[in-house]
């Protein structure tokens, strides 16, 4: 049985059973070791089992081989995410849903579920400097409050699609994906369309902002006194001294004068004459001096992906649904 490693901040991370390579690399990127795990150096394991007359079964063990999870398999999405096994985790990390970025040290996040313009408006402030640190959850460590890059795929419908093929996105780079509750859509490795960090970064707290639809033509930003609900339940404070913002959109369109806004909120320019601070991480391809597109950075994906069959019952069919 193939055995694959998956580093998620720190916490080591066996996947075995019916669970293809190609399809771990494509959810997971950069958090896919490229070493094959061996039992015994992971911290937890993840196994994918059929049960007979009770289809697909998910079992986590620590690593002395103690159960500690055993659930049927309904997907990888939701909250908390199956992978990693967030829900044996919860002690030590907090989970809000929102897209993730990063610009000169300060971290956004676009809170809003699958259907608000959280990944459309992350790629407008992409084209406009700032890194990809999730595009699907925020992850704060409980301990430190430190901010945790979470590098999964886009989810691309409507508005964000149209957006990504703006950023010159590929044909052979998407994947087909469909949820029961907002049907059809696509991912994308975020790492295609713009700069993202790497995984192991310690990135400081979030502004939250919460992306709102209003009745108005125009993009507005106004400071928010809610702080939205977060996995774990007992987690509810993680979030209390982070920034609150309300961004209110209009029902169609206004991204890119968003972006405008929570740019020049965020990122105020420099006074004249100041020299700007060196970028906090390197990456392979540094940004191209006077670029403003993400599409002149775009990067070969790291390997290929093998698309799944509808109706199939195998993790290798339903990991890619939500």
């Amino acid at each position: 049985m193939p055995i694959f490693m998956l580093d998620f901040f720190g916490v080591l991370l066996h996947v075995m059973g019916s669970v293809d390579l190609a399809d771990l690399s494509f959810l997971f990127g950069p958090h896919l070791r490229e070493e094959l795990g061996v039992i015994g150096q992971a911290e937890l394991s993840v196994r994918f089992a059929s049960v007979e007359g009770a289809g697909q079964e998910v079992r986590v063990h620590d690593g002395d081989g103690r159960l500690l999870r055993r659930h049927a398999f309904d997907g990888l999405g939701g909250v908390p995410p199956l992978l990693p096994p967030f829900a044996v985790l919860g002690d030590r990390f907090g989970i809000l849903q929102a897209a993730v970025l990063v610009k000169g040290g300060l971290v956004v996040a676009l809170v809003g579920g699958v259907e608000s313009p959280r990944s459309a408006l992350a790629l407008a402030l992409g084209a406009r400097g700032w890194r990809m640190v999730s595009g699907q959850r925020l992850v704060v460590d409980r301990v430190t409050g430190e901010t945790l890059p979470y590098q999964v795929p886009l989810e691309l419908r409507g508005a964000a699609l149209e957006a990504a093929h703006a950023c010159g996105l590929r044909e052979q780079d998407l994947r087909p994906a469909t949820s029961p509750l907002t049907g059809p859509y696509f991912q994308v490795r975020p790492e295609n369309l713009l700069e993202t960090v790497p995984v192991d970064a310690r990135l400081g707290p979030a502004t939250l902002v919460r992306l709102c639809t209003a009745g108005g033509h125009r993009p507005s930003l106004e400071d928010w006194g809610r702080a939205p609900s977060v996995w774990p339940a007992d987690a509810a404070g993680l979030l209390d001294g982070n920034p609150l913002m309300r961004l209110l959109l209009p029902p169609a369109g206004g991204c890119e004068e968003a972006a405008d806004l929570l740019d020049a909120r965020l990122c105020p320019p420099l006074p004249k004459g100041t020299a700007p601070c060196p970028a906090d991480w390197r990456t392979p391809k540094e940004r191209p001096a006077g670029s403003i597109t993400s599409a002149s950075i775009r990067r070969e994906p790291r390997t290929s992906t093998v698309l799944s069959s509808a109706g199939s019952s195998t993790v290798r069919e339903v990991v890619a649904t939500t």
